[in-house]
């Protein structure tokens, strides 16, 4: 598979590509979503204030404050991202905030907990746009893509 990572940094996020690349490969290995194997996948990322986050999640999903993560898919279930048989592939856009992200995760905040934390949060979006929903199986994956993180 080959990778393309388009970053929108409105927000000057100290988060690098090639990080997020890892995570995002990791995810997708952890995922088993062997579709994807021959595939030029594309997935796009956010960085955006806490400001612009909450507008977002208040304007898409009608809750009236900032969040992690907001994932906006490409397709409407996994059955439907598996049938493609285009070889180009846009998973769809992450739209993250780093502060908020920072802020959450302050209480046993290091630089190497920190790097977990978003590896866990990008993982959690990443297994949003494949058409996850809130389970055991999604958070065990994000988990363990959080775990196994080379930093």
């Amino acid at each position: 598979m080959k990778l393309k990572v388009e970053i929108n940094n409105t927000d000057k996020s100290p988060v690098k590509k090639n990080f997020i690349k890892k995570v995002v490969m990791l995810t997708l290995k952890k995922n088993g979503c062997l579709e994807l194997a021959k595939k030029n996948v594309t997935l796009s990322f956010a960085w955006v204030s806490e400001n612009e986050m909450h507008r977002i999640n208040k304007q898409y999903r009608k809750k009236d404050k900032a969040t992690d993560v907001l994932s906006f898919c490409e397709f409407e279930d996994i059955e439907k991202l598996k049938k493609t048989t285009d070889p180009e592939l846009f998973l769809g856009e992450l739209i993250l905030c780093y502060n908020y992200i920072k802020e959450s995760a302050r209480e046993c905040l290091s630089e190497i907990d920190l790097q977990k934390e978003l590896a866990r949060i990008i993982a959690h979006g990443v297994l949003h746009l494949l058409g996850y929903s809130h389970s055991q199986k999604m958070f065990a994956i994000q988990d363990a893509v959080k775990k196994e993180i080379v930093i």
